[in-house]
């Protein structure tokens, strides 16, 4: 392992990927080398994509930003970076695995989004970059795939993980929660919609970890190539493929779990509001994993008849155009995906 990377894993993942299904069946609280976070539900940067909602921001061009919104912003992903990495160094002291669970979309930063959704030449500004301590390099660098608030010089830092879906389950499936905790009318902001329907920023960070990222193994696997790619089809269908990653990353196998029971009134009462309970809801209502879930024989086609008669048209429609423009990545990651270690 290499020595400067310590025991540091990035789980990066999309909304309705199943990475509350994949972190319920590693079994956190009872993995003796893990320490917990209770931070946004698993994601350090989730309070910075809350006040961009606030302030209406999502799906705007940073160049309309006022100064003052650009101000708020970028102190508020700076205090996301600071609670990231107080719990980094916390649990290093302790000698314990740091594992960090994060939506690529958090960590992208407003100039990247903004290039993506409008026309590139009207985006002016510099990319964005969050300060670090000088441990990190007194002088930071950002290279040409790296879309992220991080530098270089930190994302090297991190062994990651990313856990992706078929679009067709995945975008759908976040459609449903946006109407049900912000309603219709946030659901239709085609603006904020296309910056988060897409898997682009999940395949430019794996690329840019294949080309920057040295390849040494972690734990007891010394052969592993970084980055990894988990599918939610195989944490769903193939328990192998989550017992060979937990031996990857240094977890406890005997403690993954597949089966549970469902959750409990007091359990629901602690999630702190009524978006982590959407967001968990399948998850919380389950007795584990639930195999239909899988996107098993899904034509695109006659799933986006159901999008239209769901949604209306015009969305229906818009469904459609999300899920076929994001196949190409889908179908690029999904075949590097972490496969059940041959006999």
């Amino acid at each position: 392992m290499n020595s400067s990377r310590g025991r540091r894993f990035f789980l990066l993942t999309h909304p309705r990927s199943c990475s509350n299904l994949l972190v319920r069946i590693l079994s956190f609280a009872d993995q003796p080398d893990v320490v917990q976070h209770d931070v946004g539900q698993g994601y350090f940067f989730l309070p910075a994509d809350d006040l961009r909602e606030e302030l209406k921001l999502q799906g705007k061009n940073v160049e309309d930003w006022t100064q003052d919104e650009q101000e708020q912003m970028k102190q508020e992903w700076q205090k996301c970076f600071v609670e990231l990495q107080k719990y980094t160094e916390a649990t290093e002291a302790e000698d314990k695995i740091v594992f960090v669970k994060e939506h690529a979309y958090f960590m992208t930063e407003p100039v990247a989004l903004s290039k993506f959704s409008f026309d590139p030449g009207n985006v002016k500004q510099a990319p964005w970059t969050v300060q670090v301590p000088n441990k990190y390099g007194t002088k930071v660098t950002r290279s040409s795939l790296n879309h992220t608030l991080l530098p270089d010089e930190f994302l090297q830092t991190w062994f990651p993980t990313f856990l992706i879906r078929h679009p067709a389950l995945m975008f759908p499936s976040h459609y449903r929660t946006i109407i049900d905790n912000s309603g219709v009318e946030a659901a239709h902001a085609e603006g904020e919609r296309s910056e988060i329907m897409t898997l682009h920023w999940a395949r430019t960070l794996y690329d840019w970890y294949t080309e920057h990222l040295a390849k040494p193994g972690s734990g007891s696997a010394n052969d592993t190539k970084w980055p990894l790619l988990l599918d939610a089809d195989d944490i769903i269908n193939n328990p192998d493929v989550v017992v060979r990653f937990s031996e990857i990353v240094g977890l406890d196998t005997t403690k993954l779990q597949f089966e549970w029971k469902p959750a409990e009134k007091e359990y629901l009462a602690l999630l702190n509001n009524d978006v982590s309970r959407r967001m968990r809801s399948t998850l919380t209502a389950s007795a584990g994993v639930m195999k239909e879930k899988s996107s098993a024989d899904i034509d695109i086609s006659r799933e986006a008849k159901k999008w239209r008669e769901e949604f209306g048209q015009s969305e229906g429609e818009k469904m459609e155009r999300w899920v076929k423009a994001s196949m190409p990545d889908y179908e690029y990651l999904w075949a590097k995906r972490l496969t059940p270690r041959i006999a």
